[in-house]
C-alpha cells in the first residue's frame, strides 16, 4: 500500500492542496486529495473516510479560508483520535490568532504545526519517514 498522506483543505485552497501533492509525491509517499481521489457519482463521506483509514498521516492547508470548514477540522480529528501524525500548514494566519480568534488550538500544538515557507522542512522530514517504511 505504502506510504501515504491526507491532504486536507478548503475549497477555495485547492491550487496550494495541489502543489502539496506534487511534492508529497516527489518525496515518495502517496497524496490522497480529494480533488484527483474523488471521482464523479462517489459517496463523499465513505471516499473520504477511506483515505483517512488508508493514509499514513495527514497535512491540514490551515488559511483563513479553511480554518473555518468543519470538514478540516472533523478530518484532523479522525487523525488525533487513530493516533496519526498530523500536520497543520499554516498559510496567511498564525497558531495564535487560530487560538485566539478561531475558538482555541483543540488538538493543534505549535509541534504539529508548519508555516507554508518552511514546508520544505516538512517534505525533508517526510522522506525519512517513508524511507523508513519501506524498510
Amino acid at each position: 500500500m505504502g506510504y501515504t498522506v491526507f491532504i486536507s483543505h478548503g475549497w477555495h485552497d485547492r491550487w496550494i492542496a495541489k502543489q502539496m501533492a506534487r511534492l508529497i509525491a516527489e518525496a515518495g509517499a502517496t497524496p490522497f486529495i480529494d480533488i484527483f481521489d474523488l471521482k464523479k457519482g462517489d459517496r463523499i463521506e465513505a471516499k473520504i473516510l477511506e483515505g483517512l483509514d488508508r493514509a499514513s498521516e495527514l497535512i491540514a492547508l490551515l488559511t483563513p479560508w479553511s480554518v473555518d470548514r468543519n470538514w478540516v477540522w472533523a478530518e484532523m480529528a479522525h487523525a488525533w483520535a487513530w493516533r496519526k501524525r498530523y500536520v497543520g500548514v499554516l498559510y496567511g494566519l498564525t497558531i495564535t490568532e487560530i487560538e485566539t480568534n478561531r475558538g482555541g488550538l483543540a488538538m493543534l500544538a505549535p509541534t504539529n504545526c508548519v508555516a507554508i515557507d518552511e514546508f520544505d522542512h516538512y517534505i525533508f522530514e517526510l522522506k525519512e519517514r517513508v524511507r523508513r517504511s519501506q524498510q
